[in-house]
Order: structure tokens, then C-alpha cells, then sequence
């Protein structure tokens, strides 16, 4: 529960500060001044900045890991340089990389400590992991993502006894559920992470006028597939589970199934847009066991 308030926390900040600031001139190249492109500029623009003029930085994480980190930045320009950076790092299979771990704007790269000393005795495991890491970096590319992010159309049932807060939700906004329903489904959420629960897709960004906090009391339980909101970001309950976001709807899938290869079914990088479905189509598709 905390990291998840730490999420909502750093989420509503990062997505101010991106949105509201101006930034000043930068320094790029040799001498050369630019401005930080707005937010609503194209994401290839936005991309293109990033490369050049503020690549991400790389520091220690402990004395087993590295993190790459692309700043204080929450940009679909970001998940695309970040979800480009961990395929071509997954790609090279690296003997002695444990794990890699990417979030909102970075990538934890996890090292077997005893196994770099072993083999590398004359390196710092710090140093020959940076050093396996910097090229893929430098490499910049990001043609691989064509056939890996996907388009997804997901089915919600906005109907009671799913959709929790809505009709609360939708008052507040000035809105009937109906509208609420239909600015919502209108948008196309990026995932931006995975994380809180196996199989939480963390995905964004929600319209201004949807976007509300999370409950001042958490539920003790929420449905598997519940469908919620949290500041700007939206997401879906993958497993029954005690949460504070405001719940909309619920979503008949299953996200995690561990007998699966891969065991969650949104990824880094996937676009989703939401559509209405009846209480009876739900029950239809339903693949919860148990409800």
C-alpha cells in the first residue's frame, strides 16, 4: 500500500511538472541552445530531444545494481526510448545480469555480485555492467517497438454492482455516468509499468476532467478486474486485492494467469482503449473464478 501511495505521489507530480512548467533553454551538442519541446508536441519531436540533449543518467543501486534513469519525466517519448533500451538489453542476455526491472522512467538493471567477481576479478561489477549498458544506450534505436507494442480494445462494465464510484464519481464532475463513460472510453491509455500487483498495468493519461484522487479509506477488497482511477492514471485490479482507487467498471479478463508465458497480459508500452460492455456480456466473458 505505501508504494502505491509513493506511485500516485510521484505520477500527479511528474505529470504537473511535465504538463505546467516552462523550461528553460538547454544546452545541446556544442553550444547549441534549445528549448525543451511542450508536451503536446509529437512524441517523435519529444523523443528526438531526449537523445540528444538529456539522455538518461546511470547510478548505482546498491552494491548488486545499476539504474538507468531518464529523470523526473512522465512522457510516452520516455516509455518508448525506456521500453526500446530493455529489449535490446534482454536481447543480449547478458551472463551475469539477473534481472531487468523497468518503472515510469527507468530501468533497474539487477547483478549477480559473486558471480561478475568470479569471472571479472580484475573489474568492479559496477563499472563492467555500466560499461555493458552504455552502448545500448548510445544505440538509440527504436524500430523494434513496430511489432512489440500493441493496440488493445478492452471490455468494462460500467453497470452495478461493478462500478463502484461511478455515479459519485460522475456527480462531482458535473457529469451523468453515460458521459462520464463515454470521455472516458474516448481516450487511448498508454501502459506506462506493470507493478503494485503481478500483472498491474499502470496506464495514462486520464482526460483533466476525470482525473480525482484516490479514497481517503482504501477497501478492504476489491474484484479482480476492477477497473479504477487514481490522480490522472487509470489501471486494472489483476487479483483480489485491498485498494484505494476509485472503481469505475470491471474488465471480464484474467491479467495474470502464472501458468502463462508470459503470466501478465498488458506489457510496457501496449495502447488500450476501454469499451462499454452489458452486466450480461460480462457474464459471458467472465473468466474470474468465483464471481
Amino acid at each position: 500500500m505505501y508504494t502505491t501511495h509513493i506511485t500516485h505521489f510521484f505520477y500527479r507530480r511528474v505529470t504537473e511538472n511535465t504538463r505546467n512548467s516552462t523550461y528553460p533553454p538547454l544546452l545541446c551538442g556544442k553550444n547549441t541552445t534549445v528549448k525543451m519541446p511542450s508536451y503536446n508536441s509529437s512524441v517523435e519531436t519529444r523523443l528526438n530531444f531526449y537523445l540528444c540533449c538529456m539522455p538518461p543518467h546511470i547510478h548505482p543501486l546498491g552494491d548488486q545494481g545499476l539504474l538507468i534513469d531518464w529523470g523526473n519525466r512522465l512522457d510516452p517519448a520516455i516509455t518508448q526510448q525506456l521500453q526500446a533500451c530493455w529489449q535490446r538489453l534482454q536481447a543480449l542476455h547478458l551472463q551475469g545480469v539477473l534481472d531487468l526491472v523497468p518503472a515510469y522512467s527507468s530501468l533497474a538493471v539487477l547483478f549477480d555480485l559473486d558471480y561478475l567477481l568470479k569471472n571479472y576479478p580484475q573489474e568492479l561489477p559496477y563499472t563492467l555492467v555500466k560499461n555493458w549498458v552504455e552502448p545500448v544506450l548510445t544505440a538509440n534505436s527504436t524500430q523494434t517497438l513496430a511489432s512489440s507494442s500493441r493496440n488493445l480494445d478492452i471490455p468494462v462494465c460500467f453497470e452495478a454492482p461493478h462500478a463502484l464510484d461511478l455515479a459519485e464519481l460522475a456527480a462531482q464532475k458535473g457529469l451523468s455516468p453515460a458521459a462520464f463513460i463515454q470521455q472516458y472510453c474516448q481516450t487511448r491509455y498508454q501502459v506506462y509499468m506493470i507493478g503494485f500487483l503481478p500483472g498491474f498495468a499502470y496506464l495514462g493519461t486520464l482526460d483533466a476532467l476525470l482525473a480525482t484522487p484516490r479514497k481517503t479509506t482504501p477497501r478492504g477488497s476489491i474484484p479482480a478486474g476492477s477497473v479504477g482511477i487514481a490522480g490522472a492514471q487509470t489501471g486494472i485490479y489483476p487479483l483480489d486485492s485491498p485498494g484505494g482507487w476509485q472503481i469505475i467498471g470491471r474488465c471480464p479478463w484474467r491479467l495474470f494467469t502464472p501458468a502463462n508465458d508470459p503470466p501478465v497480459r498488458l506489457q510496457m508500452g501496449d495502447w488500450v482503449q476501454f469499451y462499454p460492455i452489458s452486466s450480461s456480456e460480462f457474464a459471458a466473458q467472465n473468466e474470474h473464478t468465483g464471481t
